[in-house]
């Protein structure tokens, strides 16, 4: 009876723990987004997420940098950018950082907040020049710069200026509906507001 009850407890154990390494590899894996310490720019990584969620289990997670975006010609540093990664593994992963700044903004066409930065189709940025772009086709290191000079477009509007852009002979802006009002960023000339109707 006694070697049954300690099996049992023994499996409960290792699911339990099986639970909790899914759960850390999860949340570690991913780009993340670091200042290089030797250049003071951004860089983008990644880290040997079993190796953290493993050691965590164990005692203190380890952040082993197994991606940079400087490497191969950088491969071999070290690794002096890992401190950042420990100091604030959920700041620093790419995806908080842009819904971090997304939750900031607002649409710059429908003024309609963006609480989903995820999905089939995604928010995107405009940029002073007019050009338009998903932030997951940004390279994660040249995301702060793009930041802070673009403004937000949510999914809904990404989707219909991409159409329109791509297709313009295909839409048809009907005279009788006012235009949008277009936000100030817009006004200052980051782009035109759009007259599509959807």
């Amino acid at each position: 009876m006694g070697t049954g009850i300690g099996f049992i407890f023994a499996a409960v154990v290792l699911v339990a723990m099986t639970v909790v390494f899914i759960g850390l590899y999860v949340r570690y894996r991913g780009k993340r987004l670091v200042t290089c310490p030797e250049t003071h720019l951004p860089v983008s990584t990644e880290i040997n997420a079993a190796l953290a969620a493993g050691t965590w289990i164990a005692a203190q997670p380890r952040f082993v940098v197994t991606a940079c975006s400087r490497w191969p010609e950088r491969a071999g540093c070290d690794q002096a950018c890992a401190p950042q990664i420990e100091a604030a593994p959920e700041e620093t992963l790419v995806r908080n950082v842009v819904a971090r700044w997304y939750a900031q903004h607002a649409c710059s066409y429908c003024a309609r907040p963006i609480h989903e930065i995820g999905g089939v189709v995604v928010p995107a940025l405009l940029a002073p020049d007019g050009e338009l772009r998903e932030w997951k086709d940004i390279a994660a290191e040249d995301l702060p710069r793009i930041l802070e000079h673009s403004v937000a477009v949510c999914a809904t509007c990404e989707l219909v200026e991409d159409f329109r852009r791509r297709f313009p002979n295909r839409v048809i802006d009907r005279p009788d509906t006012a235009p949008r009002k277009p936000s100030a960023e817009l006004v200052r000339g980051i782009g035109e507001p759009s007259q599509a109707l959807y």
